[in-house]
């Protein structure tokens, strides 16, 4: 047999073909796992973009948001906000900015909500590949193609950055707790978690956790780092939230509309008064970070019972970064400070992820010590479940969600519209109007907002009245979106609102778009 023989080495040795082939041997397994993580990265990015390049029109909460961000100045936007909204001033100002230099429109407010979301894979990415390891890889899909992780990125509100600056956080903390750390760490994390606070209002309860672990660490290993760096940071951090409470967050918590709208997020005291609550925090927590099915009620709790032991015991530090944040959320929302619900809890899925990750991890390596392919059963079994649940299809993992599309619906009233005609908004659509309204010309001639009321019977009862002061006025353009079911009534509500109309008037006219829609009726007697 001839040995290939390359004498291309600095000190004159051959590297023979033998050796290449060894090293290539060592190196596949590696090479296609990475290509499994960035092929994830990849996706995940895809599925942001498509969802950000669809431009769906604002629906009520993010139209209420911009309207404050247009018509206010950065002055303004200190001061409680209209429409009972509440974001972080960083937020707020990184917004503004963005509209004074690219424009006022959806896509410059959802740009900073995008970076977010791509980010945050990429951070997800280090941690799990670096704390978890291959089985890292269930975090990263679940995160990557995860419904409400993709949706969030492309909305104008502060929950996609929530998870980009916990993930940012953990992740500079898990530099902090290495054995080997620097004070160019600490001084990384001080100076992100002293801007974190201002943009990010779940940011205090990673950074209490990061707190409480350094603090841990400081008194149970002699060599680690100073306490003077950690006391600093800590004082820097507790000054800068008191500030931010005092004179931005505490009007927020006054606020009696959003107490009694989230009234029943907050964790009950004494916790077992209402053991429910418990139950459907979880399952919310389920149905937010992944396509599931019920038996992820049972694999999950498993899962995360095996995968908090196994981070314990083979790396406590990591496993305190990834579960205090949920435990001090939990403590705050005891307290009506923090609802525990949907969107509120974004910033916790990363974490809630890779212990599952570890969970799958611990399982696989338990039976691994009898059987390599039956630890590859157990452990690839609960993520196909959860990944890929019964009914799921490769149709559902590419639709972009639109919501209530207002803004053609407002567009086309604009230029169809006559200087006599009235403007009538359905009561839901009040604050999405209020936006687009001056972008097409209806912020001029007679406009009327529709009796509002959070209760459903009230509001029916008020459009009832609203059209009956109408009737006799001439033509009407009637603009609705977001209609929800009016209670006692039966049946399609569009088409119970239309037939209603119709007793008073004639349709002249009409424009549909999903779940938003206008009617031109003529209420002459």
């Amino acid at each position: 047999m001839i040995e290939l023989s390359i004498d291309n080495s600095p000190h004159g040795f051959p590297v023979t073909q033998n050796m290449i082939q060894q090293a290539w041997t060592r190196l596949k397994p590696v090479i296609k796992a990475d290509l499994a993580w960035w092929f994830l990265i990849v996706v995940g990015i895809i599925l942001r973009l498509r969802q950000y390049l669809t431009n769906r029109s604002f629906w009520a909460d993010e139209a209420s948001l911009a309207f404050n961000l247009v018509t206010r100045t950065f002055s303004g936007l200190t001061q409680p906000l209209d429409y009972h909204q509440g974001a972080p001033i960083g937020f707020l100002f990184i917004e503004k900015l963005s509209i004074l230099a690219l424009g006022n429109n959806e896509y410059t407010m959802r740009l900073f909500p995008l970076l977010s979301g791509i980010f945050a894979i990429y951070l997800l990415y280090i941690l799990a590949k670096t704390h978890i390891g291959l089985s890292g890889l269930f975090a990263l899909i679940a995160f990557s193609v995860g419904s409400n992780l993709i949706y969030y990125s492309s909305e104008l509100k502060q929950y996609s950055s929530d998870v980009m600056i916990a993930l940012l956080l953990v992740y500079l903390a898990s530099r902090c707790i290495q054995e080997q750390v620097h004070a160019k760490d600490f001084l990384l994390l001080g100076i992100v978690g002293a801007v974190a606070i201002w943009v990010s209002h779940p940011s205090v309860f990673v950074l209490a956790g990061i707190g409480l672990v350094l603090v841990f660490e400081k008194l149970t290993r002699k060599d680690y780092v100073p306490f003077f760096w950690i006391f600093v940071m800590g004082i820097v951090w507790i000054g800068l939230f008191a500030v931010d409470y005092y004179v931005l967050l505490r009007p927020l918590a006054a606020d009696e509309y959003l107490k009694n709208y989230w009234g029943k997020a907050f964790m009950p005291l004494p916790p077992w008064s209402d053991p429910g609550w418990f139950e459907k925090t979880f399952y919310s927590m389920l149905l937010m970070s992944l396509h599931t099915h019920i038996s992820a009620v049972v694999i999950v709790p498993i899962l995360l019972l095996i995968g908090s032991v196994s981070l314990f015991v083979r790396n406590r530090r990591i496993g305190l970064l990834f579960i205090l944040p949920a435990l001090l959320v939990l403590i705050a929302s005891s307290f009506e400070t923090y609802p525990l619900k949907d969107r509120f809890m974004l910033f916790l899925i990363p974490s809630f992820l890779l212990i599952i990750s570890e969970g799958l991890r611990g399982i696989y390596l338990f039976a691994a010590k009898w059987s390599r392919p039956l630890g590859f059963v157990l452990a690839g079994l609960p993520v196909i479940l959860l990944i890929w649940p019964p009914g799921t299809t490769l149709d559902q993992f590419a639709i972009t969600t639109r919501g209530s599309d207002v803004r053609p619906v407002i567009e086309y009233v604009g230029e169809n519209r006559t200087s006599d005609e009235i403007v009538y908004v359905f009561h839901a659509g009040e604050s999405a109007f209020q936006y687009y309204a001056p972008l097409y010309g209806l912020d001029t001639g007679k406009v009327i907002l529709g009796f509002s009321s959070p209760r459903k019977k009230l509001a029916l009862e008020g459009f009832f009245n609203d059209v009956e002061v109408l009737r006799g006025k001439g033509k009407v353009w009637f603009i609705f979106s977001n209609i929800y079911d009016c209670g006692d009534c039966e049946g399609d509500m569009q088409e119970f609102y239309v037939e209603y109309l119709n007793e008073f008037g004639v349709m002249l006219d009409q424009f549909n778009a999903p779940r938003a829609n206008a009617y031109l009726y003529d209420l002459s007697p």
